[in-house]
């Protein structure tokens, strides 16, 4: 699996789909026909992201929200994963499954992509 995504989208899909994680929860990070999921508790979100590779995990959901925060300032991660373990830049942590045919599932949440104030589009804001 591997993905390009703005951190403040994956921040706010984490936010909003697992508010306040316990330390022994986890969700499923997967990305596949250009969008990136999170499952937790049964509810899945997804975002538009640059998809290069297909694949999903299992982590543990408060340690990765932890691990987001560390890239505070940064405007997009690049995140890969195998069984092996998850990589952003030089880090690499293990993840609890790993599944290199991840599809999109059948019905989630949609969420919004951020668009930069400098996108150049040249379309005024609403």
């Amino acid at each position: 699996m591997k993905f390009s995504i703005a951190l403040s989208d994956l921040e706010n899909l984490l936010k909003t789909l697992a508010p306040r994680p316990k330390a022994a929860d986890t969700f499923t990070l997967s990305a596949c026909a250009g969008r990136v999921f999170v499952g937790c508790k049964g509810d899945i979100g997804g975002i538009e992201a640059l998809v290069f590779e297909d694949g999903a995990v299992s982590l543990p959901t408060k340690k990765f929200r932890e691990l987001l925060k560390t890239y505070k300032g940064r405007q997009s991660l690049t995140v890969e994963a195998d069984a092996g373990g998850l990589r952003i830049g030089n880090f690499q942590m293990p993840v609890l499954g790993y599944n290199a045919r991840a599809a999109a599932p059948g019905h989630f949440q949609v969420f919004g992509a951020s668009i930069p104030p400098s996108s150049g589009t040249g379309m005024p804001r609403v």
